[in-house]
């Protein structure tokens, strides 16, 4: 195989590693080793929900309306709401809520420093020894909390992540959704070895007492569960505690969102690699490696596919030839899809168009992190564009 060819499968590999081989793997050693799950009970300890928001007056009363009705002991379930510096109404409908129900707080910090920087606020500030986690637009299914804090009985679980669905389908609803369904079924896999990576923003619940300060460009729905799994605990995934969302309104509001969480995960997770090896850690070494890492560098390899496969043609190798029509072909089709709305009817041109998102969030994030313009700070991406 010439050099090119080299470049251009071993690029392949990597990333079909990434997406079926580790997958595979995981579920082959969850049949070799079967172990008993957490124990879990009905009992109810108390809980905080803490929310970050930033300018968040369209969604925020329906958040607090959602979290002071949800099926759980209302003297057990209290709310805080750090707001991040927010310049329109979310003080004040909070402030109207926390005067009137006793049951709601409102924390602001003083100058805007992102979501987790907010979450260091509010965490500690909490009065239950359960903390969950959750987005001003996320809206619970009535039993959720009581499902994710069941897992608590068992002294070994320190985080439970609940799922994400969202409400439409089609566009970038249809794209997301495929894309969650595949990330939920490598996530049972792993929670099925008590050894979940992150967790979904949207919905999480935590001990407490094992929250450690983030710092304010890290990914908070990662670093929060990966330090109480560094720390000896079981990190779990209750696919029946579910939190619903709208998808972003656009493919470019989607794309910036996954730009801005690809850019702050890749130096996080490479910090990350050193003080879980020094720790023994072997299995979540390799889950951060395969799961995570190789998917947030991901532009890496498909623009070295792309470029060994056109070195390859151009010296008249065929194979190489043909690779490249393929990926040329596959990235036209998404080209289509996304700047064609009509084509998007075509659900292939739909997944395609997700697909080259994702590439070319990657590629972008890469540049953010290497020319250092990660920034902390966030906009709500159903607001974006």
């Amino acid at each position: 195989m010439s050099a090119a060819g080299t470049v251009a499968w071993g690029a392949l590999a990597v990333l079909v590693y990434a997406y079926f081989g580790y997958p595979l793997l995981l579920w082959a050693l969850t049949r070799l080793r079967r172990s008993a799950g957490p124990a879990v009970s009905e009992e109810q300890p108390h809980v905080t929900v803490v929310v970050a928001a930033w300018n968040e007056e369209g969604v925020i009363g329906e958040k607090v309306e959602n979290t002071l009705g949800l099926n759980y002991p209302a003297e057990l379930l209290d709310l805080i709401v750090v707001s991040d510096e927010s310049t329109d109404r979310t003080d004040e409908i909070v402030s109207e809520y926390q005067e009137r129900t006793g049951r709601v707080r409102l924390l602001r910090l003083a100058n805007r420093q992102g979501k987790s920087a907010a979450l260091n606020v509010g965490v500690p500030a909490a009065r239950g020894e359960v903390v969950v986690l959750t987005d001003a637009n996320a809206m619970f299914e009535a039993e959720a909390i009581g499902r994710l804090v069941r897992w608590f009985a068992d002294p070994r679980v320190g985080a439970v992540s609940g799922e994400l669905r969202y409400r439409t389908s089609g566009g970038v609803g249809e794209g997301e959704s495929v894309y969650w369904r595949y990330e939920q079924g490598v996530k049972k896999a792993e929670s099925a070895h008590h050894s979940l990576l992150g967790a979904n923003g949207s919905i999480y619940a935590i001990r407490r007492d094992l929250y450690r300060a983030v710092h304010p460009r890290d990914v908070n729905d990662f670093r929060i569960p990966y330090e109480i799994l560094l720390q000896g605990y079981w990190v779990v995934l209750d696919p029946e505690a579910v939190s619903f969302e709208n998808p972003a309104p656009s493919m470019w509001a989607e794309y910036r969102r996954k730009v801005r969480i690809m850019a702050r995960a890749i130096p996080m997770m490479i910090s990350l690699l050193g003080p879980t090896l020094v720790r023994g850690r072997v299995f979540a070494l390799w889950q951060l490696i395969s799961h995570k890492l190789l998917r947030e560098v991901q532009g890496v390899f498909f623009l070295a596919a792309a470029g060994g496969a056109a070195w390859g043609a151009a010296q008249g190798e065929a194979l190489s030839a043909a690779f490249l029509a393929a990926q040329v072909g596959l990235y036209v089709c998404g080209a289509v899809g996304w700047a064609a709305p009509a084509a998007r009817r075509w659900r292939p041109l739909r997944l395609a168009a997700h697909f080259d998102m994702i590439v070319l969030a990657s590629t972008a994030a890469l540049a953010l992190w290497l020319t250092g313009q990660i920034k902390p700070t966030w906009q709500p991406a159903r607001r974006a564009g």
